[in-house]
């Protein structure tokens, strides 16, 4: 399904980050409360949100993913032990992550309807059964029809963060 992303979406955001309106403090507080210590960036482009959550998150280890790794790769020295480089297509099946591993993930790679699909059907079975679900640029219609397709719901935080638990007791966040 071809879907224009010329006009955004706007949307009602249902939560926000205790430091800023920046999306890799959000996620550093999901990660924070909630003790997570294995995650993904699907879409890492430079590693300004990869680098900030580590450095804030000092248990935490990252599998970076992205089809061009040049623009980050030179910036991993100080956490070397705790990031997982991989130069692949996000939209592979992710064999090099075991199935239930992850706490979360963080999808913000391709933007068309077809490859945010793509993305979260090869994700998904890599979370822990209360893995977080997070993903960037819900403000895209494209990014939203995949992820209401895929997941069926989603909540809203800073800078176009899409997150959902997947837990079937999950009521929503209730403090960050």
């Amino acid at each position: 399904m071809k879907i224009s992303n010329e006009t955004k979406l706007i949307l009602k955001q249902t939560h926000k980050s205790k430091n800023s309106g920046i999306r890799q403090h959000f996620i550093s507080d999901i990660v924070k409360e909630n003790s997570l210590t294995l995650g993904a960036e699907i879409g890492v482009r430079n590693g300004q949100t990869l680098f900030y959550i580590l450095e804030q998150n000092p248990a935490l280890k990252m599998h970076a993913v992205d089809k061009k790794t040049s623009q980050f790769v030179g910036k991993i020295k100080e956490y070397k032990d705790r990031v997982f480089v991989h130069e692949v297509d996000s939209r592979q099946s992710p064999d090099y992550v075991a199935d239930q591993s992850l706490d979360f993930f963080f999808v913000d790679a391709s933007h068309t309807y077809k490859n945010v699909k793509k993305d979260l059907i090869a994700w998904i079975p890599k979370l822990k059964k209360n893995g977080w679900m997070i993903g960037h640029d819900i403000n895209y219609p494209s990014v939203e029809a995949a992820v209401r397709e895929v997941i069926g719901k989603y909540e809203v935080g800073p800078d176009n963060v899409w997150f959902y638990k997947n837990d079937e007791e999950y009521k929503g966040l209730q403090k960050l």
